[in-house]
């Protein structure tokens, strides 16, 4: 959505910024990395900083939600956890500027409306313009945001898979920010607004850039590709998955689903396919590739990367990414193979 003159460059992971330099072909300079963030790879000034639910998860959220000390705005699919309501509370009482975006349909919202309205906080339901608000994100004084796979829901907090990364990065911060402010309006009733523009961004956003940058993330694939997702029902996405198996990278496959409709067509390539242990509901949309992992709301439904809100990162840092892999192995390894 940023403007749709340079969807070319998002198709390939690459992003032209206004102020680039014309290259001598007449085109523009690709960013390069310098921290300023125009392909979803380009190094960050600041390096994420990963995390993985449920493990510690309602502490850690309440902490960053208690750090607000001027704004805190907040996108959030399904919301049931009141004592997380309640520290946005507080934090509106000690005068920070707060504002919740909550998808209408669904019903567990309404467990935390209540509070939200006694406690002067204003909260609007998403706009229309998408099929479900699905983003789940906060940003915490335009300095930090923390965008994840989890929702602010009870099992979220004791039993599912997901994961997180809170991004310090400050032009990642600024288009997150736009993108808040452009659903905001259309919370208020906005039907006619100009696109917010990333045409130059690492975030991964529904519906603008994802299933291109999932794409792009899948098939630079060399040696191994691993996928932790609830349901793989997107065609596209699946083909990709087959094509890296296909070229020899080396795939797996943990899906919550064990009826999903491709584990026939992953096992029939040769993919080794699990299902993870009752103890762990798998909530997650993580796909690593080689030692890039991706992190976001995204599932792989064509709904989820076309008409849905939806934002995620890719974690390259090494430091970051380490925790990921060490997850998923001891998931692997925990999960049981799909008869």
């Amino acid at each position: 959505m940023k403007s749709y003159a340079l969807v070319a460059c998002l198709a390939l992971l690459v992003g032209c910024r206004a102020d680039s330099s014309a290259d001598p072909d007449g085109g523009t300079t690709v960013d390069g990395p310098d921290g300023t963030g125009c392909t979803a790879l380009t190094p960050r000034a600041t390096p994420l900083e990963t995390f993985i639910g449920p493990q510690g998860l309602e502490a850690r959220m309440g902490a960053l939600i208690d750090s607000a000390k001027t704004t805190l705005d907040i996108q959030m699919y399904l919301w049931t956890v009141k004592s997380l309501a309640n520290k946005v509370v507080a934090a509106k009482q000690r005068g920070v500027a707060v504002r919740v975006i909550m998808d209408p349909d669904e019903a567990g919202n309404n467990a935390v409306e209540p509070i939200f309205d006694n406690g002067g906080v204003t909260w609007k339901n998403a706009g229309s313009l998408y099929s479900f608000s699905h983003a789940k994100y906060l940003i915490v004084d335009k300095t930090q945001a923390a965008i994840m796979s989890m929702n602010f829901n009870l099992d979220a907090m004791d039993m599912e898979r997901n994961y997180g990364a809170i991004d310090k990065d400050p032009e990642d911060l600024t288009d997150l920010q736009e993108i808040f402010e452009y659903d905001w309006k259309l919370a208020n009733g906005a039907t006619t607004l100009p696109p917010v523009d990333l045409s130059c961004t690492r975030l991964i956003v529904s519906p603008t850039n994802s299933k291109a940058r999932l794409l792009q993330h899948i098939a630079s694939a060399k040696t191994t590709l691993d996928l932790e997702i609830m349901y793989l029902s997107e065609g596209d996405i699946r083909d990709a998955v087959l094509a890296a198996k296909s070229r020899g990278v080396t795939v797996r496959v943990i899906l919550e689903d064990p009826t999903d409709q491709s584990i026939p067509m992953l096992k029939a390539a040769g993919i080794a396919v699990k299902q993870p242990p009752s103890s762990i509901y798998l909530h997650a949309k993580l796909i690593t590739a080689d030692a890039v992992a991706f992190i976001g709301s995204e599932n792989m439904s064509f709904t989820s990367l076309a008409k849905n809100r939806e934002v995620g990162v890719l974690a390259f840092e090494q430091a970051e990414y380490m925790p990921i892999k060490t997850q998923f192995e001891s998931d692997w390894n925990a999960s049981t193979a799909v008869p």
